[in-house]
């Protein structure tokens, strides 16, 4: 016997369906004949899902004590939640208990997706159903006497399953991996919001977003979840206990400490309109705490934000939330300490305002390349047209080692603009530098930040600056003014140039510009030029012999990367119409033939060599072109195969000839520091 029923239009839930097709259990055996119930609904309509082309078939033996269920739908929509199935099959037994309810579990198939287990318990009073996949599980929990409520129980459910979910609500988000137990109590009156909420569990969850602007990895937290819809009015409420885990999020990369971090949001949503974000807020004791609030675009992203931070301890802060910004300017060695306050907003154009106080601030890079003591400040930066004014001074500084005496800096801010108010003075080796221009403009999302620099240089130590740099003693003052040193992506360009009096002549650094400063291998041009050096002064500081007379030089095309040569092209040479007296000694002319890369000769030539103290010489010169780590040597003139590096003049004449045209340079700064090779010719 077939019973059949037919709905068009219908709203009811699948679960009426279902008791439908258990009650026909208690009646199909009392007709006698009858062995298979069926039921046909276009649709079944209920606040949280939509069922179309459902088909439900039971078949039932004799006498009947179960029964075989079938179950197909051509879709099951829940839109409000995310959730879209195709072509719905679920088969099991359908057999009744001892307490009068009935039980159906069996594999349930939605298109070619692999099938999972749903179990169906049917009681008088209670409905369950769980849909499980080896160890993980979402269980439902209906009770007749609440009908309009509704528990989800999740045992180990990868958060993959809750991507339809979570796109209702934040489109771009991509839940990864990781997984969640706790419930949520799903509450859909007839009249009135839907919600949903419930405290959740969270491990090893890691979610993205495509523009990368937003990720986890390794999150674990204890979540107390909230939701409620009322027409096209959306909030969500979410407080969490964070466990440790690595967050990113624009510029801000978070390793987050074991211990609990609280955070909190609160957010709702009208129609199709922007999320606001009245309540944004994270704990984390002494290192950081925010609050906060936000609008945030689905199709454009954030739109508007005022964002307050505060740290206490910028040595754990430093560890836990900086490294993004840090790293990747190069200052992941830089170990900080201090409080500092921010306060941020920003609108659709982009940053508005910045306000940071720096109390006792320290920032020393681990590389030595510089060090800030006792940072004090009011610092603000601003997009509008009106001025704010700050004042930010330090205690004691280094850069490269060399020490800076204490500063204080007044700058003006407007117009995404950052600048000096007036010049500042800072004592710098026994001199000082005066810091004449800064012009920082924060970067755009068509421009990135550009930096100008104007100092000037006045009556600095050389002295001093050789014990810093470890360099052999020696005097002079070192003056210079940069007119404008521009920063812009990671290049440090110079116009202008340094110049210094030095072993009674002069030094000038011109076409000077450094590519990533303070990032990885850092590079450095320049092109040198040296006039009219003391000879005697020079090689009796760097302990080369004597040598009498003055020098030229230049080094054009210098580059230096990781602060090590490796190009360019110098020559040194003396100034032939300088009126000094120009002498070489003994030691002098056993220097420079070592780094020609010859050998003294013996005999009678060094007996020679021993019977005076010095001689006279008629040009002397050394010329260096580096490339591939190697130099092309050259002197003053050709000398067969050989150069010539000084020519005699007088007697006894001597000259100095170097036979080696290409040297490793390795070898070349090895002679130059150790001075064991060198021919002699004398005439």
């Amino acid at each position: 016997m077939l019973c059949a029923i037919i709905l068009r239009n219908h709203k009811a839930s699948a679960i009426a369906a279902l008791r439908m097709a258990a009650l026909a259990l208690l009646v199909i055996p009392a007709a006698g004949r009858a062995r298979t119930f069926e039921l046909h609904a276009d649709f079944l309509q209920s606040p949280l899902a939509l069922v179309k082309g459902l088909h439900v078939q039971l078949s039932v033996p004799d006498p009947a004590a179960a029964g075989l269920l079938r179950i197909d739908a051509d879709t099951l929509d829940a839109p409000d939640y995310g959730y879209s199935f195709r072509n719905v099959h679920w088969e099991c037994p359908l057999t009744r208990d001892r307490q009068g309810g009935w039980r159906c579990e069996g594999d349930v198939r939605s298109g070619n997706a692999n099938p999972m287990r749903l179990a169906l318990a049917i009681a008088p009073a209670t409905t369950t159903a769980r849909l499980s996949d080896g160890r993980s599980a979402l269980g439902l929990q209906r009770n007749a006497a609440t009908p309009d409520a509704t528990r989800l129980v999740f045992t180990q459910v990868p958060v993959a399953w809750l991507n339809a979910f979570s796109a209702t609500l934040w489109a771009s988000g991509h839940l990864q991996k990781g997984s969640l137990v706790g419930h949520l109590d799903i509450h859909v009156p007839a009249r009135g919001a839907v919600s949903v909420q419930g405290p959740l569990q969270l491990h090893g969850v890691a979610l993205d977003t495509p523009d990368g602007l937003l990720a986890t990895d390794a999150l674990d937290a204890d979540v107390k979840f909230g939701f409620s819809k009322l027409a096209e009015q959306r909030k969500i409420g979410v407080d969490m206990t964070l466990h440790g885990g690595d967050l990113l999020a624009g510029g801000l990369f978070a390793t987050l400490p074991k211990t609990p971090v609280m955070a909190h949001l609160g957010a709702s949503r009208s129609g199709d309109g922007d999320w606001i974000l009245q309540a944004l807020r994270l704990d984390d004791g002494a290192a950081l705490t925010a609050n906060g609030s936000a609008r945030y675009s689905p199709a454009l992203g954030l739109r508007a934000m005022d964002l307050q931070l505060h740290s206490s301890d910028l040595g754990v802060a430093r560890g836990r939330y900086l490294t993004g910004w840090l790293g990747p300017a190069g200052l992941a060695d830089v170990q900080m300490r201090g409080g500092v306050q921010i306060d941020l907003a920003m609108d659709a154009n982009g940053w508005r305002d910045a306000h940071a106080r720096l109390v006792d601030v320290d920032a020393v890079d681990g590389k030595q390349r510089f060090a800030l003591h006792s940072i004090q400040g009011d610092l603000r930066w601003t997009a509008s047209s009106q001025t704010a004014t700050s004042v930010v001074s330090w205690n004691s500084a280094a850069l490269f080692g060399i020490a800076l005496g204490p500063a204080r800096i007044g700058l003006n801010s407007h117009s995404r603009k950052l600048q000096l108010a007036g010049a500042a003075v800072v004592p710098l080796l026994g001199g000082s530098l005066r810091l004449d221009t800064f012009d920082l403009t924060a970067s755009t999302g068509a421009t990135g930040m550009r930096l100008v620099i104007g100092l000037t240089l006045q009556k600095l130590q050389v002295a001093q600056l050789a014990k810093v740099l470890g360099w052999p003693a020696f005097d002079g003052t070192l003056d210079g003014t940069l007119p404008a040193a521009r920063y812009e992506n990671e290049i440090l360009s110079f116009d202008g140039g340094l110049g210094a009096q030095v072993f009674g002549g002069t030094l000038q650094i011109a076409r000077l510009a450094m590519e990533r400063p303070f990032g990885a291998d850092p590079s450095l041009n320049a092109d040198v030029t040296i006039k009219g050096f003391d000879l005697k002064a020079l090689t009796s500081v760097f302990g080369f012999g004597e040598i009498t007379g003055r020098l030229d030089g230049r080094i054009t095309a210098l580059r230096l990367l990781d602060w090590s040569p490796i190009a360019f092209d110098a020559e040194m040479h003396s100034d032939d119409a300088a009126p000094d007296r120009r002498r070489i000694s003994q030691r002098a002319i056993t220097d420079l033939s070592n780094v020609g890369g010859g050998g003294l000769v013996g005999g009678m030539q060094s007996q020679a060599l021993r019977l005076f103290q010095d001689f006279g010489y008629a040009r002397l010169g050394l010329a260096c072109k580096l490339a591939n780590n190697i130099c092309q040597m050259d002197g003053v003139g050709s000398a067969g195969t050989g150069y010539t590096i000084v020519e005699g003049s007088g007697l006894p004449h001597i000259s100095v000839i170097g036979f080696q045209r290409q040297v490793d340079w390795p070898t070349l700064v090895a002679r130059l520091q150790a001075a064991s090779h060198g021919t002699v010719i004398i005439k």
